[in-house]
């Protein structure tokens, strides 16, 4: 059954909205994760989605933690990698937004096959 244009809309708000709330707050888990709560049990479609951008940001929080914490020990010099990170994040949110919008199952690099194995899709 292909996802009703309410649900791609929520899928796609998984994704953007993460990255809106992450580049404003730094606390892009809370759109993901509310969706996820909330819709999981709803829509698969939407929960796949939500989950798949919560671990997301989960993925980018390390890595942008352990980026911080390496640039410690290299007098600054991981964190030149920090906007790196960043912006491909964003980018991958993006599109993964956009295929969520289009009714896709898009995975996202290592967030998505663990939201494929927990969902079930």
């Amino acid at each position: 059954m292909d996802p009703t244009s309410e649900e791609k809309q929520m899928a796609m708000i998984a994704h953007i909205g993460g990255a809106v709330v992450s580049l404003v707050s730094g606390l892009g888990f809370i759109v993901p994760l509310v969706l996820y709560l909330t819709k999981k049990d709803q829509s698969r479609f939407i929960g796949f989605h939500a989950l798949q951008a919560l671990v997301f940001q989960g993925v980018l929080f390390v890595g942008a933690v352990v980026l911080g914490i390496a640039g410690i020990f290299t007098c600054g010099l991981t964190w030149i990698l920090l906007p790196i990170l960043g912006i491909g994040a964003l980018v991958l949110q993006i599109i993964a937004g956009i295929k969520a919008n289009e009714g896709q199952w898009y995975l996202l690099p290592i967030a998505g096959d663990f939201a494929r194995k927990s969902i079930g899709s």
